[in-house]
């Protein structure tokens, strides 16, 4: 009751204290309960050691006093003897010794006020230092390579959550996300639109949710603004295996259908048009419609997902004249098709497998090998000839407990495309490529683990004329990381010691070479990441 008070007092002031003096009151009040609770404990022990002797005495007095056969001269009332004039006091207080025995922490006050004022900050982010043996590090496909040892950005997310309604089952809540890069070669690097600035911010999210609004299913989220579903993440390879981006729009989430939920979207994606000649861009609109059947339970631990995006243009009549008398490079319709299957395994090891297709500027993207996310342009610009040939791909990704001291993570992409455009080889070409990504790890304790992550891929693009051209490299990375659980890829935070040798084998299709027009390089760094 003490605690019920309290919190009902402190809800009562809400709109005139800040967060810091309400959650000093409720501290404070904890700490009074916490000695009221003491007391009572001391008080009831009292009366049950009363009551206790009462009895004993009682049950001598009795026996002393009755005969062996026949009735008592002087009977004794031993349900009253039994009774301790305190016990009355006992049975009248039970009530509150008991709800003043719940354990009420600073976690549970902590939540409460969250609860009360519906404010959420969360984010993510990774930083950390690195050197090479000849000169700056540099980072190289780490789509294909995998991310440990071979990134050097500070790249984050900062997340505002703002309940701004709730009343019986509804509910609305705005929600702005940031995230970017922050620059880790240089002291200084102010924000700014300067090409050669690393540090980078952009606001990915702004939209209102609501729950409860949809008389047809009040558990369903309702969405507007710029926002997009959520992405499929391939996380040792960072990039997105399904994901849309996202101007403005509108959508509903976790819709009830049959055996899984549903997920609806209309978002707009507009694109820089390139002229051919490179020299002007125009701007064009795009609208994605997007549909996900997902978490349709097919065996014990596994489920099923589908998904698709169909992204359509919007033409203006200075783009279609542009396409016309070709001037301008056309703009076509795409579609991206997606099933993902997930099965868990114990301790809350998991695989993921995918399987994808896609047509015109998305399976472009599918045959890039630095990041393969699955755009409908390139950096905000769309150009290039594109076919109507196709793409595809095979992905699987997971962490797998071989004993128990042993945990393997693997990233594994097989991909194809026939006829299509390649920001690399041109138009009309032909790509083939594997990943393998792999990660064992000794674990010491739930604190320390020490690996080792292996990384191959190579890729062949074939141009129009029949030409071809072959990317391939390898990397090997030993580290050590401090950590707070045994999970490879969810648990955070994490801070890692290592040491990383890459090595180009083929560059025709970027050139690329590392300072002094070296093909490998070893580096040594530490680098953290966390979530909250």
């Amino acid at each position: 009751m003490l605690v019920g008070l309290a919190l009902f007092s402190t809800h009562a002031a809400a709109a005139e204290l800040s967060i810091e003096q309400r959650l000093k009151i409720l501290e404070k009040e904890l700490s009074d309960n916490k000695k009221e609770l003491q007391a009572t404990r001391e008080e009831f022990n009292q009366y049950k050691a009363s009551e206790n002797n009462a009895g004993k005495q009682a049950t001598r007095i009795g026996a002393a006093a009755t005969p062996v056969s026949g009735p008592a001269a002087n009977p004794v009332d031993t349900q009253s003897a039994t009774r301790s004039p305190l016990a009355t006091v006992q049975e009248k207080d039970k009530g509150e010794v008991k709800l003043a025995a719940e354990q009420y922490t600073l976690k549970d006050l902590s939540d409460y006020v969250k609860d009360d004022i519906g404010f959420t900050y969360a984010g993510y982010f990774r930083t950390g230092w690195g050197t090479s043996s000849n000169g700056s590090p540099k980072s190289w496909a780490i789509g294909s390579l995998g991310r440990l040892g071979n990134e050097y950005t500070g790249w984050f997310d900062l997340l505002l959550k703002q309940r701004v309604y709730r009343e019986g089952n509804k509910s609305a809540t705005a929600i702005v996300k940031f995230d970017g890069n922050v620059g880790q070669q240089y002291a200084t690097e102010w924000f700014g639109d300067d090409a050669s600035n690393e540090n980078r911010m952009q606001i990915l999210d702004m939209y209102l949710t609501t729950k409860g609004f949809l008389s047809f299913d009040e558990e369903a989220d309702f969405w507007v603004g710029k926002h997009s579903l959520a992405p499929y993440e391939i996380k040792m390879l960072d990039w997105k295996s399904h994901r849309s981006g996202a101007g403005a729009g509108f959508g509903v989430e976790n819709l009830h259908a049959g055996w899984g939920k549903l997920d609806l979207a209309l978002t707009r994606e507009d694109f820089n048009l390139y002229t051919r000649d490179y020299t002007s861009s125009h701007q064009v609109n795009t609208n994605q419609v997007e549909v996900r059947y997902k978490n349709i339970p097919l065996v014990e631990g596994g489920d099923l997902s589908l998904t698709a995006k169909y992204m359509m243009g919007n033409k203006d009549e200075t783009q279609k004249s542009g396409e016309s008398d070709g001037s301008y490079f056309k703009l076509k319709d795409a579609f991206l098709a997606s099933a993902i299957y997930n099965q868990k395994f114990g301790k809350g090891s998991f695989n993921e497998f995918t399987a994808q297709a896609a047509s015109n500027s998305i399976a472009s993207n599918f045959s890039r090998y630095a990041s393969s996310n699955p755009f409908g342009g390139l950096n905000n610009y769309y150009y290039g000839d594109h076919t109507d040939g196709l793409a595809w791909r095979l992905i699987s990704q997971g962490e797998m407990y071989l004993g128990e001291k042993i945990i393997l993570a693997n990233a594994l992409v097989y991909s194809s495309g026939n006829d299509i455009f390649s920001y690399e080889t041109g138009a009309h070409s032909d790509f083939n490529s594997v990943r393998a990504v792999v990660r064992p790890s000794w674990i010491w304790d739930k604190y320390n683990q020490t690996g080792v992550e292996l990384g191959y891929f190579t890729q062949t693009n074939k141009n129009v004329s029949g030409t071809s051209f072959d990317e391939s490299g390898l990397k090997t990375t030993l580290y050590h990381m401090f950590k707070v659980d045994t999970s490879l890829l969810n648990s955070r935070p994490e801070i890692r010691f290592y040491g990383t040798w890459l090595r180009v084998l083929d560059n025709e299709l970027d050139q690329f070479t590392f300072p002094d027009q070296k093909k490998d390089q070893f580096t040594i760094g530490v680098q953290t990441e966390v979530g909250w």
